[in-house]
């Protein structure tokens, strides 16, 4: 089954109003008291973070997509369920992280967002949607359609801003080659062109860099289970897509969202940017020896 331009456009209305719904519901349980618990993640104690609020966003989400899963016979994977496995024999599946960023949303502070997206079993993205609560912006695409904020066409940032805008998970800073990347990157673009963002979650680092004029992304392959997950960089690879912005696993190759043995990133990485010419360096960045 191929989904028409009219199918897509009814099914991204439904994503970006559940979004909404649960972002709503989100930021006004922003300051107020909630269970917090762990939960088995990757390798990153953000990974491992869960609360209440994430699985009522979720709920609440689940419930506006019901009928178009039943309607469409689409598959569903979501951060805080079991993967069913539906991904990979549905010709569409929802992707949906009710609250990425958890982590900062329970420090009380920025970084956090709603991430809806349709995923082909093929693993692109047709349909993306990222609600940010804390800002109410809403930003939405169907692949071939541009992307929009707030119902206005986003259009690429057309001036490079001189500062570099390097986005990375506060986990990033543990690996054992940071200090010798940092080290590269002043080196290349001199320590006080490049200022380091750790604030956010994978999504609004995603959607930091799609804004920033001069930005990056990125994380390398490692063994361990992490680099996120698919539903951290569903809709946002889309994004970048329709705005000609670069985005890639680390290597340079297709960002493959529905691995068949891994809702993991980690053995492929990922990599966000702003221009062809910084996204290559980082592909060329030595993290041994």
């Amino acid at each position: 089954m191929k989904l028409t331009k009219e199918q897509l456009e009814e099914l991204c209305a439904i994503a970006k109003t559940t979004a909404k719904t649960a972002g709503v519901y989100i930021q006004s349980r922003f300051d107020q008291e909630y269970e917090t618990k762990g939960k088995v993640g990757g390798d990153s104690f953000a990974s491992q973070v869960v609360t209440e609020v994430d699985f009522k966003a979720q709920e609440i989400i689940l419930e506006g997509l019901s009928q178009s899963i039943e309607k469409y016979d689409l598959g569903l994977l979501t951060e805080e369920s079991t993967d069913d496995q539906s991904r990979l024999t549905k010709d569409y599946f929802w992707c949906i992280d009710p609250m990425d960023g958890t982590l900062p949303f329970t420090e009380r502070r920025t970084g956090y967002a709603v991430s809806n997206a349709l995923i082909a079993k093929e693993g692109y993205p047709v349909i993306g949607v990222v609600y940010v609560p804390d800002l109410e912006d809403c930003y939405t695409s169907i692949q071939g359609a541009g992307v929009y904020l707030n119902d206005e066409v986003l259009r690429p940032i057309s001036q490079m801003d001189s500062i570099l805008h390097w986005y990375m998970d506060q986990s990033f800073q543990k690996e054992p080659y940071y200090e010798k990347i940092v080290q590269q990157m002043y080196d290349q673009y001199g320590s006080e062109q490049v200022m380091i963002h750790y604030e956010y979650g994978g999504v609004r680092n995603a959607i930091g860099v799609m804004t920033s004029g001069n930005g990056c992304y990125f994380k390398f392959p490692k063994e361990r289970n992490g680099c996120g997950s698919i539903w951290d960089y569903a809709a946002t690879r889309l994004f970048f897509e329709e705005l000609g912005l670069q985005v890639s696993n680390a290597r340079g190759e297709e960002l493959h969202l529905n691995d068949p043995d891994t809702t993991f990133m980690n053995r492929q990485g990922i990599l966000y940017a702003t221009d062809e010419l910084l996204a290559k360096y980082v592909n060329g960045i030595k993290i041994i020896g």
